[in-house]
């Protein structure tokens, strides 16, 4: 996904930054056995999140063994092997980096584009591998959706992020039912709606050059926002992660290293991403920061 969701590291205690570590490392070698070795490629602080809100829901506390790997092989480093969860964040990552792709070869920048074709047949095996046909025509349904909203040039933000959302919901909830999966899929979909509005809001400029489908772009004409339209978004990137926030909070409530790792994530990690967001805009009005690098 995008890279968004995750723990400023500087807040989190020795103990808690070494379980974080061990989850990332842990999904990285699940990847790899899951769904191939270059799968990693897309590793992300996202699906860490995940496999930490799908350990809670199951109440499971992860243990640590330490190993080498190819990145580390000198040295054995704490990893977590998450077992059945594990293997179902790897398969995720797969489907949605796979359609990621796709997306991107449609993309107006020559970067994306060439990133995309080098990738796009390794992930084609990695989807492959990942045989999970049910959740990957959900993902169809909501990027088709999304597909209509862009040939529409459709200004509406809130309707692409609800059909992010959507998306993302049903892939934390997959799997599950009663009260797990509303939980989960309330999770999912709050994360979905505000890494789609923040990554509209981060790629205003690029997009604007471009004339990639952004639908702030759309919605404002093509110009800088006002500061009472940054306000308005700032407070609806708030108001998402409000929501993500009452989410979690029906998680079980056991006080363990997990709980601690999300509650920096929600209460440090992501506020720090949308004070950014708004800092980077508001020093580029001044000047400091070159025309349409964000919002």
């Amino acid at each position: 996904m995008f890279g968004y969701v995750k723990p400023w590291l500087p807040e989190l205690r020795v103990r808690e930054e070494a379980t974080y570590r061990a989850l990332y490392c842990g999904l990285c070698r699940t990847m790899k056995k899951t769904v191939g070795r270059l799968s990693t490629l897309s590793l992300s602080y996202d699906f860490v999140f995940f496999l930490i809100c799908r350990l809670r829901a199951a109440g499971q506390i992860p243990q640590a063994t330490r190993r080498r790997c190819i990145a580390h092989p000198f040295r054995r480093r704490p990893t977590v092997d998450a077992g059945e969860i594990g293997r179902l964040a790897a398969r995720i990552s797969a489907l949605l980096t796979y359609d990621q792709l796709r997306d991107d070869l449609r993309d107006r920048g020559t970067r994306k584009r060439l990133r995309a074709r080098f990738l796009l047949p390794i992930f084609r095996h990695a989807r492959r591998r990942a045989n999970l046909p049910d959740l990957d025509a959900e993902f169809r349904r909501c990027l088709d959706s999304l597909d209509s909203l862009e040939r529409e040039g459709n200004p509406s933000a809130d309707a692409a992020a609800e059909t992010f959302g959507a998306l993302l919901g049903a892939a934390f909830s997959y799997g599950l039912d009663g009260a797990d999966a509303t939980i989960l899929f309330e999770i999912g979909r709050h994360v979905g709606r505000f890494v789609y509005l923040a990554d509209a809001a981060e790629d205003y400029g690029d997009d604007r050059r471009k004339g990639n489908y952004n639908p702030l772009v759309i919605a404002h004409g093509g110009r800088d926002m006002t500061p009472d339209e940054k306000n308005a978004l700032h407070t609806a990137l708030l108001l998402e992660l409000t929501g993500l926030e009452r989410a979690v909070a029906l998680l079980p409530p056991k006080r363990d290293d997990l709980s601690e790792i999300t509650d920096n994530i929600l209460y440090i990690g992501l506020p720090r991403r949308i004070a950014y967001l708004k800092t980077v805009s508001e020093e580029r009005n001044s000047g400091d920061v070159p025309e349409g690098e964000t919002i």
